[in-house]
């Protein structure tokens, strides 16, 4: 089918989902898979339903329309922006949200144009610092959008890891199930949808460590990659290689490690460092930073060393492997969560799927 390309197993990829739902329904948790990073791939959601999936969270509208005829709740994870309220009604049932703002002008919108009202998933800052209020003002945000008539408060949401690297802890997760409590003593109102995190909180789920409160799971990482975020390893009946990237190699060379010259600024604005080590034999791929993020890029051929590239191309430290590489062969890589991103994304990338 022509390169470069990301490869999907799916026979892998279902595995992983499916131990990845029995590990949470042994403690009455529903997994809403993130398809996100899938940048609106149909055949992708598709397998998410094949494997059992039933409740779908995504970031992006435009990937919603893609499978909007897949039968399940969808759920919006990003704090809708005002402009989009409209198309979000029409493609969600629920979506998180930390804002009183934006939740006053969806409720508003609902009852505007007669729509049955929305349902609010509202977020909790528990230390990560992206979205959500903080755990002193969710009472008070949580009694205002109850006297909204456009919205209904289903229950509330956390987040780790995505922009302060935050680790959930037994203590957060505590403070997380007393402000439910709290707000269901207060308003005297029950919040059926408490989502505990995303991939980054399982394995509070195997360590018998997760309040029973929590019944809902937000989780990409960890099916696409048969991995937990907090250990980085293999989990349990789940498979690391359920993706992987194929690049072609266009060219041979030996050169000096060492550009010749005056250093300025690379194509994208950086100092580059090199090492000198010498002459090596490089090998150059037909693969670049408009199509992936190299640091996530794990050769399987571990003795090869990706030393940078550009736009379009890789470069490749080829002096210590075994392999005689040639033009027109293939490089293999694993993949981490910025790599998949940027393949799915990108348009020069084929996905290919196999059983």
């Amino acid at each position: 089918m022509g390169n470069p390309k990301i490869v999907i197993n799916e026979t892998k990829f279902k595995t992983n989902v499916k131990r990845a739902i029995e590990i949470c329904k042994a403690k009455n948790i529903d997994v809403l898979a993130v398809t996100k990073g899938f940048c609106g791939n149909r055949r992708m959601a598709e397998l998410y339903a094949e494997a059992g999936i039933k409740n779908f969270g995504d970031s992006r509208l435009d990937n919603f329309e893609v499978y909007k005829d897949i039968p399940g709740h969808k759920q919006l994870l990003r704090i809708p922006m005002i402009s989009e309220i409209p198309r979000m009604i029409e493609l969600c049932d629920s979506s998180l949200n930390g804002d009183l703002d934006v939740i006053k002008k969806i409720s508003d919108y609902c009852l505007k144009n007669n729509k049955k009202p929305h349902e609010i998933v509202l977020m909790v800052d528990l230390g990560d610092r992206r979205e959500g209020v903080l755990p002193e003002d969710a009472l008070k945000s949580a009694k205002l959008i109850s006297e909204m008539k456009g919205v209904k408060l289903i229950g509330l949401g956390c987040n780790f890891g995505c922009y302060g690297a935050r680790i959930p802890s037994d203590e957060t997760m505590k403070q997380f199930v007393e402000i439910q409590h709290k707000i269901e003593d207060e308003l005297n109102i029950k919040l059926t949808h408490m989502s505990g995190g995303n991939s980054l909180s399982l394995h509070m789920v195997w360590e018998n460590r997760m309040p029973e409160e929590i019944n809902v799971l937000r989780m990409g990482f960890a099916m696409i990659f048969g991995t937990e975020d907090m250990y980085r390893q293999t989990i349990d009946g789940m498979y690391r290689d359920a993706f992987r990237c194929e690049a072609e190699v266009v060219e041979v060379d030996y050169k000096s490690s060492m550009p010749i010259g005056a250093c300025g600024i690379d194509a994208f604005g950086h100092v580059p460092y090199f090492e000198d080590i010498g002459d090596i034999k490089r090998i150059i791929l037909a693969i670049g930073k408009l199509d992936t993020m190299f640091d996530a890029m794990i050769p399987y051929d571990d003795k090869l060393k990706i030393l940078g590239g550009s736009s379009d191309h890789m470069i490749i430290n080829a002096q210590d492997s075994d392999i005689e590489y040639k033009a027109g062969d293939i490089v293999t890589f694993a993949l981490d969560w910025g790599s998949l991103l940027y393949l799915f994304n990108s348009s020069y990338v084929i996905k290919e799927f196999e059983k």
